[in-house]
C-alpha cells in the first residue's frame, strides 16, 4: 500500500567588483528584511514574495522549454514526486496532464506552499539532506529542479543517491539548474556572476558543478542519461520569454543579496547598481540564460 494511503566567519575584505565604485566606500549596515528559515543552508528566502516569484518562474520555465519534464514518462506514469517542491505548483500542473497519477511534493518548509494536499496531490515536510521519509523503490519519476542554493556542494551525490534510491526500477530521475553560464555575457554580468559564485563557495555551495549534472548521475548510478544544455533568451530584446527570464533573474538577484552583501560587507547600493548594469549589458550583448538539465534511468537490477 502507498505510503500516503497509509498516514500521513564575517568577510572583513570587500572583493572589488564594483569598477565603478570609490574603493574607499565604507560599507553599511545590512539589514535584510526578508523572512529566511533557520537552520538550513538555503540561500533564498521563504515568504510571500518569494512565492510569487517560484510561481512566476515556473511559467517562465514553460514557456521557455515548451513542457513541464523532459523525460520520456509513459501515459500510465502512476507515482511522481517533486523534490523542492516551493509552492507546489509543479505537482498541481503535471496533475492535470497525468489525473491517472498520484503526485507528491517535498519540501524543508510549508511557508511558500500554497497548493495543499488532494485526492491527486499530498504534500510532505522533508529534508533531502537528511534523507525523504518514504520506502525504496516507491516512485516511477522523480523530479528536483532549481535546488543549487538549497545543497552544498559536499551533498550533491549523497542527494542523488536518496533520489534513486525512492526510484523504481526502470523509473526516471531528472534534474533542472541554473547556474553561471550566460552567453554572450559582457563584462559587468561575468563579474558579478564570478563574484556570486565565489560568495557562494565560501558559504559551500558550487554554482560551476551544475555543468555535470550528467556525470553525477552517472556516478550515482543511473543509466540511459541524457544532457542538456537549455540558452534561454535574457532580456527585452527577445521578445516575451526574454522579458520574463529577465524579470525572474532580477527578482532572484534581489532575493539574494542581503545575504551575499552581508557576507561579503559589500553596501546593498554597490549591488543594486551593478545589477542595473548588468541588465543593461543583456540587452546590448543579447545574452541567454543557460538551464542545465540531465535525466536517467534506474536499472532493473
Amino acid at each position: 500500500m502507498p505510503f500516503w494511503r497509509r498516514s500521513l566567519r564575517h568577510h572583513r575584505h570587500t572583493t572589488d567588483i564594483f569598477s565603478s565604485e570609490k574603493k574607499d566606500q565604507q560599507a553599511s549596515p545590512i539589514i535584510d528584511q526578508r523572512e529566511r528559515l533557520l537552520d538550513t543552508p538555503y540561500l533564498l528566502p521563504k515568504d510571500a514574495q518569494e512565492q510569487s516569484r517560484l510561481n512566476f518562474q515556473h511559467r517562465v520555465l514553460y514557456s521557455a522549454i515548451g513542457n513541464h519534464y523532459l523525460v520520456p514518462l509513459r501515459p500510465d506514469v502512476a507515482t511522481i514526486l517533486d523534490v523542492g517542491t516551493g509552492t507546489g505548483i509543479w505537482p498541481v500542473d503535471m496533475a492535470r496532464l497525468f489525473p491517472q497519477a498520484h503526485l507528491v511534493g517535498v519540501d524543508i518548509s510549508a511557508a511558500a506552499l500554497e497548493y495543499t494536499s488532494s485526492a491527486a496531490y499530498t504534500f510532505c515536510l522533508a529534508d533531502v539532506l537528511k534523507g525523504l521519509p518514504f520506502p525504496e523503490q516507491q516512485f516511477d519519476y522523480v523530479h528536483q529542479r532549481l535546488l543549487v542554493a538549497a545543497i552544498p556542494a559536499a551533498n550533491w551525490a549523497g542527494v542523488i543517491r536518496e533520489l534513486l534510491r525512492v526510484t523504481r526500477p526502470g523509473g526516471w530521475v531528472e534534474l533542472l539548474e541554473i547556474g553561471v553560464t550566460v552567453q554572450q555575457a559582457g563584462p559587468e554580468t561575468s563579474r558579478l556572476l564570478d563574484w556570486m559564485s565565489g560568495k557562494s563557495q565560501e558559504r559551500g555551495f558550487d554554482m560551476r558543478c551544475i555543468s555535470q549534472l550528467g556525470a553525477m548521475l552517472a556516478q550515482g548510478g543511473l543509466e540511459a542519461i541524457e544532457c542538456h544544455e537549455i540558452p534561454v533568451p535574457l532580456g527585452d530584446w527577445a521578445g516575451h520569454v526574454g522579458a520574463m527570464l529577465k524579470a525572474d533573474v532580477l527578482s532572484a538577484f534581489d532575493a539574494l543579496k542581503g545575504a551575499y552583501c552581508a557576507q561579503a560587507n559589500v553596501p546593498l547600493e554597490q549591488f543594486e547598481a551593478l545589477v542595473t548594469r548588468v541588465a543593461q549589458e543583456w540587452e546590448q550583448y543579447h545574452a541567454s540564460y543557460v538551464f542545465h538539465a540531465a535525466y536517467g534511468k534506474r536499472g532493473q537490477q
